[in-house]
């Protein structure tokens, strides 16, 4: 398995956009002319595909923030799914990474939201379940959603938190203070 750096000019830019369009509904994910914008221009963002074999795997999307990084999307080929790649992909980037990894997670109303949040854990991730996590809308007319934060490696939820999310917000997001930390 081999993680590739892209950008859109790369060929496998294209099956990495159309699983990001396939595997996130639209409030999950940011419009595409922006995606490729950042995809190209942001230094901050960093999009990979995942090859197995040679062929495109999926695609992980992550942030260089101050102090972490901030995992936004991971998303393997539905026909790879349930072999372990994503296992070996999240194994991969957090023995190779240098700082605390952070990531999203919709909270355990749901089996699948559940087996997420456990497949995270078993990777090393704990949840941040104190505080409800605002996830801002990508765009305008889409909702924001109620979300957890999981971290990996050296954070802690009670000092951390605020920080994290002002951090996510305002890099990930655009958004610069006008924005709930938190569910009301």
């Amino acid at each position: 398995m081999e993680l590739i750096p892209v950008k859109t000019t790369h060929p496998y830019y294209a099956y990495a956009e159309q699983l990001m369009t396939d595997a996130f509904p639209p409030e999950e994910r940011r419009p595409i002319e922006q995606q490729r914008a950042y995809t190209d221009h942001n230094p901050l963002f960093h999009s990979n595909a995942v090859v197995e074999n040679g062929q495109f795997a999926g695609l992980i999307n992550y942030w260089q923030l101050d102090g972490f990084l901030y995992f936004e999307h991971l998303a393997t080929c539905p026909s790879l799914r349930g072999g372990g790649l994503g296992k070996r992909i999240m194994e991969t980037l957090c023995a190779n990474a240098a700082q605390p990894i952070i990531l999203e997670v919709e909270p355990p109303t749901n089996e699948i939201a559940s087996r997420r949040i456990g497949f995270y854990r078993r990777c090393g991730f704990s949840l941040w379940d104190k505080q409800t996590y605002m996830q801002p809308s990508y765009a305008p007319g889409l909702p924001s959603i109620p979300l957890l934060l999981m971290a990996y490696g050296d954070m802690d939820e009670e000092q951390d938190f605020e920080r994290t999310v002002r951090e996510i917000h305002r890099h990930v997001y655009g958004r610069h203070g006008q924005t709930p930390l938190t569910q009301e």
